[in-house]
């Protein structure tokens, strides 16, 4: 969100080059404003800072989800032998106790 706000400050400041100097600034009155350019650099400094930042952040939360969708993985396939080996008991168990009732019968 800081940056952002950041984003909006950015805005705040334009500024046009002046044709004869190519050196000098003019900021929307139209008066010459070196301090004006130090200001928009410092917060695109800022800026730049802070969306370093954010990208960091980003990276990071985005190894501790893929570490999480390969936890998520091995768990799935430990489910699905369990599943397997629990139907493949279930089978045998329902075998034997409908052959166990059709001798007593």
């Amino acid at each position: 969100m800081q940056h952002g706000q950041d984003l909006e400050g950015a805005q705040e400041l334009p500024l046009h080059v002046d044709p004869g100097s190519g050196k000098e600034f003019m900021d929307t009155t139209g008066e010459r404003s070196p301090s004006t350019l130090t200001g928009k650099v410092n917060q695109l400094e800022l800026i730049l800072r802070q969306l370093q930042t954010d990208l960091r952040k980003e990276k990071q939360d985005k190894a501790v989800l893929q570490a999480e969708v390969q936890h998520l993985r091995q768990d799935n396939m430990r489910l699905q032998e369990e599943s397997q080996t629990a139907t493949a008991q279930l089978r045998k168990f329902t075998e034997w106790f409908f052959n166990t009732i059709d001798k007593k019968s």
